[in-house]
């Protein structure tokens, strides 16, 4: 494990940044991954709502890992396509969080390394368009050598490392892997941060005040409102 910098990790800031935060070359790899984590969530992950749709997202995410790298009821091909249809539809859940209920929040999310909530809507149309693509090839050709699994893991791999690209080649390859590692690693980090969220989704309070949030012209702020804190939330 890479050595840690003397000095503790201060919370980032993402309130007015507009450019990604690149690690300091003397902060330590994990201390980095984490830091990208922290500035994630800081700038798109304030909303109960969205936080309970990660959990839910995250706990298929987890189960769709277990599925591709221990299967044992499946094929290896199997168990990808498997794992892509599960994975697919948690995306769609995870990004229905942003979309939907997440506040505003383009200019802080300017500061990650990832994607914006923009582009992840991009991302999902394109996912939309694979099937229509698909039917068109076989009306045009009759039959094609490709299932619709196979075609969205060839999408995702191409994002996936196509963002690793991105990076690598404007901030370099160690700036490009605390971006990749974040993003495999973030089912299993965003159920301690939003696990909380799990039992505060039923007080209605407090889904009041999200939606309050979210739809501010249409929800009215409850009386005595105080926004629950996530994993990320330290106390001052």
């Amino acid at each position: 494990m890479a050595p840690k910098t003397q000095a503790k990790q201060e919370e980032v800031d993402v309130t007015n940044l507009t450019k990604p935060v690149i690690a300091d070359e003397n902060m330590g790899f994990w201390e980095a991954v984490a830091q990208q984590k922290e500035v994630d969530h800081h700038a798109s992950h304030s909303n109960l709502i969205n936080q309970w749709l990660h959990l839910i997202s995250s706990t298929i995410f987890i189960i769709c890992y277990y599925v591709v790298f221990m299967p044992n009821q499946f094929s290896w091909n199997e168990a990808l396509e498997t794992a892509m249809y599960w994975g697919l539809f948690s995306l769609i859940i995870r990004q229905a969080g942003h979309y939907i209920f997440e506040p505003p929040c383009h200019d802080k999310e300017q500061a990650m390394l990832g994607f914006d909530t923009e582009n992840k809507v991009r991302i999902c149309v394109v996912y939309g368009g694979i099937p229509a693509a698909l039917l068109a090839a076989v009306h045009l050709k009759g039959d094609i050598n490709i299932s619709l699994a196979q075609a969205w893991i060839v999408v995702t791999f191409s994002v996936v490392f196509g963002r690793v690209a991105l990076l690598w080649s404007r901030y370099g390859f160690r700036i490009s892997m605390h971006w990749f590692v974040k993003f495999v690693t973030d089912p299993f980090t965003d159920i301690p941060a939003y696990w909380k969220s799990g039992y505060q989704i039923f007080m209605p309070k407090l889904v009041q005040g999200a939606l309050h949030s979210s739809f501010p012209n249409t929800f009215s702020m409850p009386a005595g409102y105080v926004a629950p804190k996530s994993g990320y939330d330290k106390d001052k």
